[in-house]
């Protein structure tokens, strides 16, 4: 008997999928891409758009074997006992890492760019307060909420694009092509794992969506014009800042968004991109929260999830303190290992559930 009780629809799952894939990428996705393939990232960020589709197939796939059933279930059900236990404690030792991360880097950008001069335990606890706040509320409350925040953090995207179209100087673009090969594979890893091989987390959720024949379809064609989004703010970023600029400042939308000044009237609006960028990090790491929170409870057979929220609200506490001593070895260590965290929780595990279903299937048909 499953634990989760409540169900979200179709839309509301697509919505918590566009926060989730967005997310902390809209303001470091730049960088990331930049410091890999500089003029190119752009290029490497429209190749990487079919590759991770490809990636978000293969967790479909997966998902669709036993539809009703999360990622922890599947991995005893496939892998049995022993073996199918340790997947299941990697993947939820990703989402612990993953959401402590998050709200670290909540916690960097406002005692940053914001609030200068606040203590960061002080930022941490108010994010770590609303989340337990949050999916204490329920799966079914969280995506009703997704839903009603997400025309806002459209708008304020959107019209952080249309305003800066003034800035735009397509000459920076160039040199094009002459980035090597190596680095170019390099930054196609990150345009691919990083937005979409941290959707692995809605192997957690997608038992619990009202699905319909059109659900698919649905999931990418979302994705696609959260791809093409993502990327935009890439090429603003590029055509607007340059690649040293975009290159050396972690939060580029952000730096973005100061640079709108039309007519000097409508400026200083900077603060409406963070307002999105909180937002969508919010609801990204209250999907990581909660899928820590129910994964657990499922392994080791307890009646319900609700118990571990507040305790792993304090474990969160503390991981997003230890996760990094500065925002210097954030922006410089992490990146660079984190991809591999999600290329094997995206593709190597699901890859390998898939390929041992097949042969168990077909060996027992034989039988």
């Amino acid at each position: 008997m499953s634990l989760e009780k409540d169900r979200i629809s179709t839309n509301q799952m697509i919505i918590l999928g566009l926060f989730t894939f967005i997310g902390d990428m809209a303001l470091v996705y730049p960088a990331l891409m930049i410091s890999g393939a500089k003029q190119d990232a752009w290029i490497a960020g429209l190749i990487s758009i079919p590759l991770g589709l490809v990636t978000i197939k293969l967790l479909l796939c997966l998902a669709d074997l036993e539809p009703n059933k999360n990622i922890i279930e599947l991995s005893l059900q496939i892998l049995g006992k022993w073996v199918g236990t340790a997947v299941a404690l990697f993947y939820l030792g990703f989402f612990l890492i993953a959401a402590s991360t998050y709200i670290r880097e909540i916690e960097d950008f406002m005692c940053t760019q914001i609030y200068e001069k606040t203590p960061g335990g002080v930022i941490r606890f108010m994010a770590i307060f609303l989340l337990v706040y949050g999916v204490r509320l329920g799966l079914e409350t969280l995506g009703r909420s997704a839903q009603l925040f997400f025309p806002l953090f459209a708008v304020f995207l959107i019209g952080l694009l249309l305003l800066l179209t003034p800035d735009v100087k397509m000459e920076r673009l160039y040199p094009i092509l002459n980035t090597p090969v190596p680095d170019m594979l390099h930054t196609l890893m990150y345009g691919v794992f990083y937005p979409f091989g941290e959707l692995c987390v809605f192997l957690m959720i997608y038992p619990y969506a009202q699905k319909n024949s059109k659900t698919s379809r649905d999931i990418f064609i979302a994705l696609i014009i959260g791809a093409l989004g993502l990327n935009l703010i890439l090429l603003f970023s590029l055509t607007v800042l340059g690649v040293f600029a975009s290159e050396h400042q972690f939060y580029a939308a952000y730096i973005l968004a100061q640079k709108i000044n039309i007519a000097n009237s409508l400026q200083r609006i900077e603060a409406l991109m963070a307002t999105a960028w909180i937002i969508s990090t919010y609801f990204k790491t209250a999907v990581y929260y909660y899928a820590l929170t129910l994964g657990t409870a499922q392994l080791f057979k307890l009646k319900s999830h609700r118990p571990l929220i507040i305790p792993t609200g304090f474990l969160l506490f503390g991981m997003s303190q230890l996760i990094a001593k500065d925002i210097i070895f954030y922006v410089k260590e992490i990146p660079a290992y984190w991809v591999d965290w999600d290329f094997t929780c995206a593709f190597v595990l699901p890859l390998m559930l898939l390929v041992v279903y097949k042969f168990k299937k077909r060996h027992a048909s034989k039988v």
